[in-house]
């Protein structure tokens, strides 16, 4: 019979001696996995909070999956990499930007001998994102970490997720939720950038927490909360900002449009005068030739962006007639019907780039299910868009505005398919949920009308 201590079983007394002894050995090794293990306990019950039991267990299954999933690639990293010749693993070539920069920056603070030129590299302008600076705090807290970067970087991604989730679940209802839940935990490539140690998994946070802090502040009738969470939003938009360069921007406009787009669809009488009116807006300020000037001058700098992308390394595409790229200098002359074309082809190819029968390298070959998962959710966009408006015009024109905007902004830009897919992939987070309400309606009908 075992022995009994203070009313517990020895086995007991055993385990929990145990278990402590392996919790300090790792936290001795990395401080940062302990505290990421507490970290995503707390986040599975946030997510499932006032969630029926049998939800909640679908829930925990994909999280508990997506953390396992994701810190096995993390190991593998750690694995893989030769200590020998280089100090650290990555995923990705500019992460060694982030972690020696953030690691430099984390012994100033704490006042080790830094080599002069690392500590020029350190404070240089090129590249400069407030990240760097929420990695080297976090280093001085733990010690150097560039594996652990990597778990900060899926908490932060997943904690974006379950913010989103949270947000959009009372709206748009459970089997939604659930399915757009699966296609942000598991996609392809939004599995691969939430556990870099780049900025993504932040921007994502921080633009996630943006949305919900915007609908509450809609749906919050209490005037006193109402102004305290606008004014969170923002700071947190001038936090955006900090984060990439011109995401203040793209936040602050896509959220103020989103507010617009749901005050006029609930009114009748201004989608009537929206219709009438802005055509003849747009042809009255078109007609001033300052403001003509300012639009040209826009659009002949966009197109100097995309010519740019255009000259960089691997597989790229083109958006501008061939006169432009012969010659860069012709940019200057750019008729309207060629800026036209250039608009016109940069939303074409937002969506369809790269298609599938132009994949060539097994790199591309292998991106071709998500490409498809792409195509679906496009497709089924416009759909969600109008059977969610019936649920709540605010959260769904806030998610198309966010996603209108950054959408506008790197289908003009840019040139190269990779940074296409890295860039476009970061819109997937909003459309998802939308897309997945038009495809759950679009099953319902069809299974009253086989009935």
């Amino acid at each position: 019979m075992n022995a009994v201590w203070m009313g517990l079983p020895a086995r007991t007394w055993l385990m929990a001696t145990l278990a402590g002894i392996g919790t300090g050995i790792v936290y001795a090794l990395s401080p940062l996995t302990v505290w990421f293990a507490l970290g995503m306990y707390a986040l599975i019950r946030c997510a499932v909070h006032d969630l029926d039991h049998d939800e909640q267990r679908w829930v925990t299954i994909l999280f508990v999956v997506a953390i396992v999933l994701r810190t096995l690639a993390v190991a593998a990293l750690f694995v893989m990499t030769n200590h020998d010749q280089e100090p650290f693993g990555r995923f990705f070539g500019d992460e060694e930007f982030y972690l020696r920069h953030s690691i430099w920056l984390r012994n100033i603070a704490v006042g080790l001998p830094v080599h002069t030129s690392d500590f020029a590299f350190a404070f240089d302008t090129l590249g400069w994102t407030s990240y760097l600076y929420v990695l080297a705090f976090l280093q001085v807290l733990v010690g150097p970490a560039p594996y652990g970067v990597h778990l900060f970087g899926i908490a932060l991604f997943l904690l974006g997720t379950v913010v989103l989730f949270r947000t959009v679940r009372p709206v748009f209802g459970r089997t939604p939720s659930l399915m757009g839940l699966v296609i942000l935990l598991f996609l392809p490539s939004l599995f691969v950038w939430s556990i870099s140690a780049l900025k993504e998994p932040l921007y994502f946070l921080a633009t996630a927490c943006a949305i919900a802090l915007a609908v509450k502040a809609a749906r919050d009738h209490r005037l006193g909360i109402r102004l305290i969470v606008l004014a969170a939003l923002a700071v947190l938009v001038v936090v955006i900002g900090t984060i990439r360069d011109g995401g203040a921007a793209l936040a602050g406009a896509g959220i103020l449009g989103g507010f617009a787009a749901a005050w006029i669809v609930r009114r009748p009488w201004a989608v009537a005068a929206l219709v009438v009116l802005l055509p003849i807006a747009t042809g009255l300020t078109l007609r001033v030739p300052r403001t003509q000037i300012r639009a040209y001058n826009l659009v002949q700098w966009a197109a100097r962006q995309h010519r740019a992308f255009i000259e960089t390394p691997g597989w790229v595409y083109t958006l501008l007639d061939q006169r432009f790229y012969d010659d860069a200098q012709t940019i200057t002359d750019m008729r309207l019907d060629e800026a036209t074309r250039y608009v016109v082809r940069a939303a074409e190819r937002y969506v369809t780039v790269p298609l599938p029968w132009e994949a060539k390298s097994p790199a591309a070959v292998a991106y071709l299910p998500e490409q498809v998962t792409w195509y679906v959710l496009v497709a089924l966009l416009p759909v969600g868009v109008l059977f969610s408006l019936r649920r709540d015009a605010v959260l769904t024109m806030i998610l198309c505005g966010v996603t209108l905007v950054s959408a506008s902004a790197i289908a003009m830009l840019n040139g190269n398919v990779g940074a296409l897919v890295r860039m476009r992939v970061l819109a997937i987070p909003y459309i998802t949920w939308l897309s997945m309400v038009g495809l759950c309606e679009l099953l319902a009908r069809a299974g009253r009308d086989n009935s």
